[in-house]
């Protein structure tokens, strides 16, 4: 999983994933964002899970939920779980790459380490 973070021209914080991880960057983007609390948050849940002290855990937000499991971590668009007509769902599977993506979590750890490194908390 490749990435890219950086700033754009107004000065907001951006991350870009490669094809197959692009909801991850989505996901930063809208959903988590700068917001300190929940990256270190997120990060003390990723501890509890490989320590084994948890199971799993889920974070609902806006438009994406993010699962995190003992070995892995989601991320799933909301409107993927809304009911829609077949040929609604047919047009969105070109599109799934943005609404849905999975890696280790050992690999998610490492991205929200690089993000909370660029954003400086």
């Amino acid at each position: 999983m490749e990435y890219t973070f950086g700033r754009d021209d107004i000065g907001r914080y951006f991350a870009e994933f490669s094809m197959g991880h692009e909801a991850f960057g989505r996901w930063l983007n809208e959903e988590l964002g700068q917001n300190r609390q929940q990256l270190d948050s997120l990060l003390h849940t990723i501890d509890q899970l490989q320590q084994r002290q948890i199971p799993e855990f889920e974070l609902s937000g806006i438009e994406y939920c993010l699962w995190l499991t003992r070995e892995e971590a989601q991320v799933r668009a909301h409107i993927l779980d809304e009911s829609a007509p077949d040929e609604e769902l047919a047009e969105l599977s070109f599109y799934d790459d943005e609404l849905q993506a999975g890696c280790g979590l050992d690999d998610f750890k490492a991205v929200l380490e690089a993000w909370r490194d660029l954003i400086g908390a």
